[in-house]
């Protein structure tokens, strides 16, 4: 026989075969990893429709600016209350709009102030008419009007009409009134 052989069946025979130590079993940890694949997904399925949803009504509100205009109004004055034939009155308008702060988009402005169409005035320098553009914000411009008729009643101003892209946009505010006398 061959002497190393020999010496491999003794180790062989005198290493144990099984081990004899007792491991103590501890309990195996729960596998996450299948739970963060999922949150994981979960969570970039939100980022993504909240992205998509938030453009969405980016984009809405950059096409239709009455769906981008929060608050919108008017104030009117005049110089006087009474006027006679051949006095000229002035007009101040002030009109303030405001949109959505993120992301605010850049509007061409038209504000019209239609004076009373029952041919008691006429435009008397200026223009009734204001072009701009802008974020929003406080438009006020002045104008006069010359009186040229007599009415008994008194007179209200008719509230001015704000363009924003050429859509128009609904004001709130009160107009002021004019007294015409005769001499």
């Amino acid at each position: 026989m061959n002497p190393k052989k020999d010496l491999e069946k003794r180790i062989r025979g005198w290493l144990p075969q099984e081990s004899s130590i007792s491991y103590v079993h501890k309990p195996s940890k729960p596998n996450w990893k299948p739970y963060w694949k999922v949150i994981s997904i979960v969570a970039v399925l939100i980022v993504l429709s909240s992205v998509a949803f938030v453009g969405v009504r980016t984009y809405l509100r950059y096409s239709d600016p009455k769906a981008d205009v929060t608050a919108s109004y008017f104030e009117k004055t005049v110089n006087c209350s009474t006027a006679s034939i051949g006095d000229i009155v002035e007009v101040n308008v002030l009109v303030y709009w405001h949109g959505y702060v993120i992301p605010e988009f850049k509007r061409d402005v038209k504000i019209v102030d239609p004076f009373p169409e029952n041919f008691n005035f006429t435009p008397a320098s200026e223009s009734n008419v204001y072009d701009s553009s802008g974020y929003g914000g406080i438009y006020q411009f002045k104008y006069l009007l010359k009186v040229i008729g007599v009415e008994a009643e008194p007179t209200e101003l008719p509230k001015p009409i704000l363009y924003l892209d050429n859509i128009e946009i609904p004001l709130k505010g009160i107009s002021p009134t004019i007294n015409v006398k005769s001499n």
